[in-house]
């Protein structure tokens, strides 16, 4: 095979970034919740969904569970759901068995924000794997899992300051 016939290859990092790109760009174009999603930053969006998969599981979340969920520190934690809180996302209520402890509660607001969010990720999804067996997809994401673990720069505790 001559040079000329190989393939272009380009470097992961380009593909990440043109993938991202692309994938902006659709759900730009394809969001029925685009003026709600405006005014959250992306962080708050996967942390919407995350209290909401726990509410469904039945699970209490605190301050500390939410830390070690999303590999943060107690400050960035803090500010995060204090942000929250002011947007109407989320309340903190004292639980009577410790009265420093606080439980983390979705609003009305934000569980219906994380419903439409539930299934506008549901169609992003579909349309992002289309043409993918199952086989393919799950070689995939241990690709990107081993990728995302190379690139890994915690701290000692494992704890990231980005959330998203």
């Amino acid at each position: 095979m001559e040079n000329s016939e190989k393939p272009e290859i380009r470097a992961i990092g380009v593909r990440f970034r043109m993938i991202n790109n692309a994938f902006r760009r659709y759900v730009d174009h394809t969001s029925e919740l685009k003026a709600e999603l405006d005014n959250m930053t992306c962080s708050n969006g996967w942390i919407i969904g995350h209290l909401c998969k726990m509410e469904e599981q039945g699970r209490d979340v605190y301050q500390r569970d939410f830390e070690n969920d999303f590999g943060i520190t107690r400050s960035t934690a803090s500010k995060v759901l204090k942000l929250l809180e002011k947007k109407g996302m989320i309340e903190r209520v004292s639980v009577s068995h410790d009265g420093r402890m606080k439980k983390i509660l979705l609003t009305e607001k934000s569980r219906e924000l994380g419903r439409q969010m539930h299934e506008e990720f549901s169609r992003t999804e579909k349309q992002l794997t289309k043409g993918f067996s199952d086989e393919e997809l799950k070689t995939l994401c241990g690709f990107l899992d081993r990728m995302m673990n190379n690139l890994e720069l915690n701290d000692k505790n494992g704890r990231r300051d980005d959330i998203c």
